[in-house]
């Protein structure tokens, strides 16, 4: 679970990091393990909104800057994860901010921090398995399982879809790895740019070449091309 922490109070990021850090030491299971980035200014935080799986947030002592405008920042940057606002100089209770928002109290109490954590997992499990992706001026979202596979282009990564459609997922491709989490297995790399699903390769031919339930035509490289094989089933034509 990759977790970010944006907080302006040093010894209050602090105290977060060490708790975050006892908590994912007892997880054991490295699958299961808290990986944590602490920022005391959101600038870096927001360039790559997509890789974490919860946000604590609490910058109410920075300037010009403000959790809420961080919050709306975050969702129109495509972060979809949980958001948790810590209550310290202010009560974000109070602000009006939407109905799946979290909270925690400062100081920190650990056994809040894990009921928190607990109910951010239920909201993140709740979310129906979908990916936010963009054509033109419109925001799609689209099952998971219709895509055939994803290529890095640029700074984005373009998703092409069972219907034909290659749409855009702000972010590089391990971005969109990420946001698959371990929940999508079928998804493998085949060369350093490109992620495809092996539940949509219909046959792996000579030289990699592979055909789709879509009919598209996609050069595997020789891992991937030797991993569908070995664990899918598909004969070579």
């Amino acid at each position: 679970m990759h977790i970010a922490v944006c907080d302006d109070n040093f010894a209050d990021r602090h105290q977060m990091e060490r708790l975050l850090g006892r908590e994912s030491d007892k997880e054991g299971d490295s699958s299961r393990m808290y990986y944590v980035d602490s920022y005391g200014s959101p600038e870096v935080m927001l360039t790559h909104p997509k890789a974490y799986d919860l946000f604590f947030i609490d910058i109410c002592r920075t300037e010009g800057l403000d959790t809420a405008g961080i919050v709306q920042n975050l969702k129109d940057k495509g972060a979809t994860a949980p958001f948790v606002l810590c209550c310290s100089d202010v009560d974000y209770r109070k602000m009006g901010f939407p109905e799946d928002i979290l909270y925690l109290d400062k100081p920190i109490k650990l056994d809040e921090l894990r009921a928190v954590i607990s109910e951010a997992k239920k909201q993140k499990d709740s979310v129906p398995d979908t990916i936010e992706l963009r054509e033109l001026m419109e925001t799609i979202y689209a099952n998971v399982s219709d895509v055939v596979y994803a290529k890095e282009s640029g700074e984005d990564t373009m998703v092409h879809l069972t219907d034909g459609r290659d749409l855009r997922s702000i972010g590089k491709l391990w971005l969109f790895k990420r946001s698959l989490e371990d929940r999508h297995p079928e998804f493998i790399y085949s060369g350093s740019k490109m992620m495809v699903n092996c539940n949509h390769i219909t046959s792996v031919g000579f030289m990699g070449v592979a055909k789709t339930t879509d009919g598209s035509t996609i050069h595997l490289s020789p891992a991937a091309a030797k991993y569908i094989r070995e664990n899918s089933g598909k004969d070579n034509e």
